[in-house]
């Protein structure tokens, strides 16, 4: 089963949360599927930031941001700003964020 955009945007989390709180919350969720990595909302200078870490080596992490820019709202490492990917696709940067992670393809 898939990312169920749809489903997510029936909950109104947006309109809880905003549009960055929304894509990190449905990057979130894709992430708690795979078995690979663990992750969780984590404040780093007052704003929350999705650190995800690999299963049984948690000083491999990365923390993921979402940020708006002139092409749409895209997932960056929270650190240096480099893009990961567009966050209209959370399956495929949540693929890219497990093989970097864990230096295999995911499932």
């Amino acid at each position: 089963m898939g990312f169920d955009r749809g489903r997510l945007e029936a909950a109104d989390v947006a309109g809880a949360f905003g549009p960055r709180r929304m894509h990190l919350a449905a990057l979130d969720a894709e992430l708690c599927k795979r078995p690979d990595v663990l992750c969780g909302l984590v404040a780093r200078g007052g704003v929350r930031v999705l650190r995800v870490m690999a299963s049984g080596a948690v000083l491999r992490a990365v923390e993921v941001d979402c940020r708006e820019d002139p092409t749409g709202w895209v997932f960056t490492r929270a650190d240096t700003g480099e893009p990961i990917g567009p966050a209209g696709d959370p399956v495929a940067v949540a693929a890219r964020i497990v093989q970097v992670l864990t230096g295999r393809a995911a499932r």
